[in-house]
């Protein structure tokens, strides 16, 4: 959220790993769609805090990448997300 999508923050990975830079990739309060986009990048970084959809009383969507200290991405089309009481996001 904070780079303006996968693309940027793809952009900033590369560009900090060419400084010799440690990259983390975190997350503020945001539903599960954000992070499972967040996730497909999750492979080019060295920490990562994925779990601000705990935080949320009622995450719209149901997909988060894993269960707490572990990331496992959905095996659903696209993102792995799907939005409660509807269809695939």
């Amino acid at each position: 959220m904070k780079t303006g999508g996968l693309c940027e923050l793809q952009r900033m990975i590369h560009a900090a790993r060419a400084l010799g830079m440690k990259v983390m990739l975190g997350s503020m309060v945001e539903s599960s769609l954000a992070l499972s986009a967040a996730a497909q990048l999750a492979p080019l970084v060295d920490y990562l805090d994925l779990d601000g959809h705990w935080l949320l009383q009622h995450d719209p969507f149901d997909g988060a990448p894993g269960e707490r200290g572990r990331i496992t991405l959905s095996d659903r089309p696209g993102l792995g997300v799907v939005a409660r009481g509807g269809g695939a996001a």
